[in-house]
Parts: C-alpha cells; sequence; structure tokens
C-alpha cells in the first residue's frame, strides 16, 4: 500500500516537471521570435543608438558650428542604409592626424586660393559619387557633366550648410556664377602670361 502511494507521487512529480520544462521552452522561443530581449532585429539596433559616431570627431570639431550643420548628417547612406556620419565621408583617422598627415579625405573647394590640395579632385568627387550618381546629375545641370573632373564639388556646393546654396538657384544667378568664376580664372591666367613688371620706389617720378 505505502509502495504505491510512492510510485504515484513519483509519477505525478515526474508530469508536472515535464510540464513546467515545456512551459520554460515555450517561453524561451517566445522571446527569441516574439520581439523581446532575445530578438536580434529589436537588440542590436538598441547597441547601434548607445554609441554616437561622430562622438570622437566632435572633441575636436565643434558640432555647435554652424559649419557642421546641413543635410548630410541628417540622411542615410544609400550604400548602406545607416545615418550618414563623419567617417561616411571622411573616412577613419590615423594616430597622427592631428599632426596634418594624409589621413582623412580633406574637401578642398577654393581653387583659387594658390594652394594644392591633399587630395585630387578625382579623390574628393568619388567621394561624392558613391551616394550621387553622376548620371543623374547630368540629367539634373549640364555643369556637373562640364566641371565633374575638373573641379572639385565642394566648389560649388559646401558640405556642412543648413541649406545648399546650390539648390533651388534661380537661372539667372546660374549664369552668374559662371561669369564670377570663369572672370576670375581668366584674370589669374593672364597675370600669369602676361606678369606686370614691379616698379621700385626710386623709379617712381
Amino acid at each position: 500500500m505505502r509502495e504505491n502511494l510512492l510510485l504515484k507521487a513519483v509519477k505525478l512529480i515526474a508530469v508536472l516537471g515535464a510540464g513546467l520544462l515545456t512551459t520554460t521552452v515555450s517561453s524561451a522561443n517566445t522571446n527569441v521570435q516574439g520581439g523581446n530581449v532575445g530578438n536580434e532585429l529589436t537588440y542590436q539596433p538598441q547597441l547601434e543608438n548607445q554609441r554616437d559616431p561622430n562622438k570622437y570627431c566632435a572633441q575636436c570639431h565643434k558640432f555647435n558650428d554652424e559649419q557642421f550643420h546641413g543635410i548630410h548628417l541628417t540622411k542615410k547612406n544609400p550604400a548602406t542604409d545607416k545615418p550618414i556620419n563623419c567617417v561616411s565621408c571622411h573616412g577613419n583617422v590615423s594616430e597622427d592626424h592631428r599632426r596634418g598627415v594624409k589621413d582623412v579625405m580633406r574637401f578642398h573647394g577654393d581653387i583659387f586660393d594658390g594652394k594644392t590640395p591633399m587630395y585630387s579632385v578625382q579623390e574628393q568627387n568619388q567621394v561624392c559619387f558613391s551616394c550621387h550618381q553622376p548620371e543623374k546629375l547630368r540629367e539634373s545641370l549640364w555643369a556637373h557633366d562640364v566641371h565633374a573632373m575638373k573641379l572639385p564639388c565642394a566648389s560649388c556646393h559646401t558640405l556642412h550648410p543648413k541649406a545648399d546654396p546650390m539648390q533651388g538657384i534661380a537661372h539667372k544667378d546660374q549664369v552668374k556664377l559662371c561669369v564670377d568664376c570663369h572672370g576670375k580664372q581668366q584674370e589669374l591666367l593672364e597675370a600669369k602670361t602676361n606678369p606686370q613688371p614691379v616698379i621700385q620706389d626710386k623709379d617712381k617720378k
């Protein structure tokens, strides 16, 4: 009699234990598939959002300055579908970055300052073309086709403005840009081909 009761008790414990194990496994599967902590789709972005990829750059380059505002830091990279950050365009810095070595991409738009840019026009523009397709640029304005490999994009399009000064520009203002730029280019060319003699004070009468 006592052995029968003991056997029944063991069977009851076994049944209850199996039910508890089934419930635990089912709950774990729900966590993985149903969007809780185990769901990689919701967990991974939580990890990414905790780290600001621009923080390292902002230690020296102050983002509260007007020059760092603009559309680039509010858009996604079409190649990765992730938010654009400093590294997207400028690349990673080296240990000697503060010494002015050739590491990150430096966009040099002023072609009249007499300085030799660290990166060629082609190198600068290839970064822009990774998002802005040349074919679409040619269709939107003929000037893109003419200047694409001879002039840095940054000469006309500033990188970090609140609004691109070239967006929605009137036709007459486009013509003025052509005249201003090519006029200055012609002046520099004439100055090189026909240098004016330097007049010393003693030669003046």
